[in-house]
């Protein structure tokens, strides 16, 4: 069972998956918890979006041979550039998904706040699951 988890499929782990998914799924949860005023297909968007963008970025990371460069945490805030990177990249991806796409009628400051909190969560969730 472990070596299902750990055997990289085109450099990227069955793991990194699972966990890009499960990360969707805490962000379209706490969409929904926080009540968030986007429609459900712009909350499904987003969680689709994080679950996507993270595995893009981790698979970018190990093709390029980078997360020697990248796995480095800062001694205080126990954050590496893999992860904070992984944040913006989700950030960037959902911004632009939802002003360009799903909720062109939707405020700024929803957008924003829709991708910070994905954002948020995929850095939080990048420290402690990797």
């Amino acid at each position: 069972m472990v070596n299902f988890f750990t055997t990289p499929i085109f450099y990227i782990t069955p793991y990194v998956v699972f966990w890009s998914i499960l990360n969707g799924l805490i962000v379209y949860g706490l969409i929904r918890l926080i009540k968030i005023h986007i429609s459900r297909s712009s909350q499904i968007m987003t969680a689709i979006a994080t679950a996507l963008t993270s595995i893009a970025w981790n698979w970018s990371i190990v093709f390029n041979q980078s997360t020697r460069y990248l796995n480095v945490d800062h001694p205080a805030l126990r954050v590496s550039w893999a992860d904070a990177l992984n944040g913006i990249c989700v950030f960037a991806m959902i911004s632009f998904l939802l002003g360009q796409f799903t909720s062109k009628k939707c405020p700024a400051e929803t957008v924003t706040a829709t991708a910070t909190l994905a954002a948020l969560v995929t850095v939080v969730t990048d420290i402690f699951f990797f």
